[in-house]
């Protein structure tokens, strides 16, 4: 088994709330803008936050392999 570096571990987790957090704030600025909104824009954000925790889980997976 090998030793995991702290760095590893830093970058990995970096790289999941990236794919987590990207997303749903750019969909928030995007329909806030289009829309003029707020309720709307948090609502397609929560779903597009919902839809990248998905992804973002399969990441993690695919991370903790490495």
């Amino acid at each position: 088994m090998s030793k995991v570096s702290r760095f590893g571990i830093y970058a990995k987790g970096t790289i999941v709330a990236l794919v987590m957090g990207v997303p749903a704030v750019a969909s928030f600025m995007i329909t806030w803008r289009v829309t003029s909104n707020i309720l709307t824009a948090i609502i397609v954000s929560i779903v597009v936050y919902i839809i990248a925790m998905g992804f973002a889980f399969k990441i993690a997976k695919r991370l903790a392999k490495e």
